[in-house]
């Protein structure tokens, strides 16, 4: 492991034990937008040394969600890349290597307490009202007779040496930051399996890997104090950090990777008929704000502008009223023939058996209204087969006038399309030239049209409803309430 200058170089690593968090997503969109602002690379690692909890369930769970929220890497378990593999399960000789070195170097010893005694150890000392660490009582241990109960087999996990000093290291987002490397004790670095821990395995990993910054949760502070350690004992210069705020709940609470929580995972969004864009628009403002005050962003925008020095420190909150306000923003901005495409599963999946062209016709109609793409299938549904008139809409039919405005608009119609074609702009007009020929205008002209041809007192535009419904069922509707 050569440390040496290198152009930007970002990871996201998530383990698969789970579905991607909000969270994590957040550090995802942070790296890939750091990345592709600075015409960097983006490795993407799998890190499952869990071996218990990590799943390749999990892991094509988590790539989906990045595909799906367009953070495409550079690097990784699926494509490979100049340092692999890219699964931290598949690192094992590397990780061991590694660990003969800093033994070689006295920086690690093995350690022979079992987990009782380490569990007995940490409640006498919460009980003394100290913070529980290792007191190193195998730190003293004889090298010769430590290799020999090693070499018969004890059980043991290897700990780190840490050096009685205090810890530096400049954060991007944080500035200076200092521990006293006393508050954690010697900790470790492989388990008794040889499986690395969380600690050791990002270290090797990030120095073979050439990895520039590390931008990840505050959370990874006390992580990076320990890293820093290793690094140091590696005699390697550290990447850059960034530790970015909490993500919190309405209460102020942390946003925890909770089952049952509602919105607390990617999936859920997806399901959800969220447009994928407003998704990512929402999680990088989570913490970061553009320069130009604006919150709406599209992903071209949000790379041009994104860098760390706007990065903050205090708690981000998860509004998700917000979310869906910035939702619909992103769905009123989509081209209609995407919209249409990614509305088809919502459709197929309610029961309604729509064409492409029938699909944006309907979005073209009511998507002002909509949040997500799932809001659709119910206004599709209510237009399609509409019940009886609301209240509302069923007094409009009743007015005094409706009746004869409906048959003057069917005759009208008649007429037309004897002549050529009608779409929405020419029954506009056509509904213009009856109320002007019965002076009715404003309200009592189009709300008894509205009601009959929707049965509903406020919606879409007419002509978006025309376009719709199309010729046939908005005259049919039309003669109904003419009678």
């Amino acid at each position: 492991m050569n440390a040496s200058p290198s152009p930007v170089r970002v990871r996201f690593a998530p383990s698969p034990t789970g579905r991607l968090h909000v969270g994590g997503a957040r550090t995802a969109i942070f790296n890939w937008l750091f990345a592709r602002h600075h015409g960097g690379t983006l490795v993407l690692r799998i890190e499952d040394t869990d071996q218990e909890r990590s799943t390749r369930a999990s892991e094509s769970s988590l790539l989906a969600d990045l595909e799906w929220m367009g953070l495409d890497w550079d690097e990784g378990p699926d494509g490979g890349g100049p340092y692999p593999p890219y699964r931290q399960s598949e690192r094992q000789e590397i990780y061991a290597e590694s660990a003969s070195r800093l033994a070689a170097a006295g920086a690690i010893y093995p350690c022979f307490c079992t987990d009782a005694e380490l569990d007995a150890k940490r409640g006498a000392q919460r009980a003394a009202g100290l913070e529980p660490h290792y007191d190193g009582t195998c730190r003293g241990l004889d090298p010769r007779s430590a290799a020999e109960r090693r070499a018969k087999g004890e059980t043991h996990t290897m700990r780190f040496r840490v050096p009685d000093r205090s810890v530096t290291f400049e954060d991007r987002v944080r500035g200076s930051m200092r521990f006293e490397s006393s508050t954690v004790g010697d900790f470790v670095l492989l388990r008794s399996n040889g499986m690395p821990t969380y600690t050791f395995a990002c270290v090797v990993d990030d120095a073979a890997m050439r990895i520039s910054h590390v931008l990840r949760g505050e959370d990874h502070l006390t992580n990076t104090m320990r890293q820093v350690l290793i690094y140091e004992a590696f005699g390697l210069t550290p990447p850059e950090f960034a530790h970015l705020s909490l993500i919190v709940d309405a209460d102020r609470a942390k946003l925890k990777k909770r089952e049952g929580q509602e919105g607390t995972y990617v999936d859920e969004y997806r399901a959800r008929g969220y447009l994928p864009g407003a998704l990512v628009n929402f999680l990088a403002l989570l913490g970061w704000s553009s320069p130009s005050g604006d919150e709406v962003l599209n992903r071209q925008r949000l790379v041009a502008e994104f860098d760390l020095d706007r990065v903050g420190r205090a708690p981000a909150v998860f509004d998700t009223q917000k979310l869906r306000w910035m939702a619909g923003e992103h769905l009123r901005a989509a081209p209609l023939a995407e919209l249409a495409r990614d509305s088809m599963p919502f459709m197929h999946d309610a029961g309604l058996d729509l064409d492409m062209a029938a699909a944006t016709r309907m979005l073209a109609a009511f998507r002002d209204g909509l949040t997500t793409l799932a809001d659709l299938p119910m206004r599709v549904r209510d237009l399609l087969h509409p019940g009886a008139p609301e209240p509302e809409a069923a007094a409009a039919l009743q007015a005094p006038e409706a009746r004869r405005l409906l048959k003057a608009l069917v005759a009208g119609f008649d007429d037309r399309t004897a002549k050529s074609s009608v779409d929405g702009a020419v029954f506009k007009a056509l509904l213009q030239e009856c109320g002007k020929t019965a002076g009715i205008k404003g309200r009592e002209l189009f709300l008894p049209v509205r009601a009959a041809i929707s049965g509903r007192a406020h919606g879409p535009e007419i002509p978006l409803l025309f376009d719709a419904l199309g010729a046939d069922v908005v005259r049919e509707r039309l003669a109904a309430h003419a009678r």
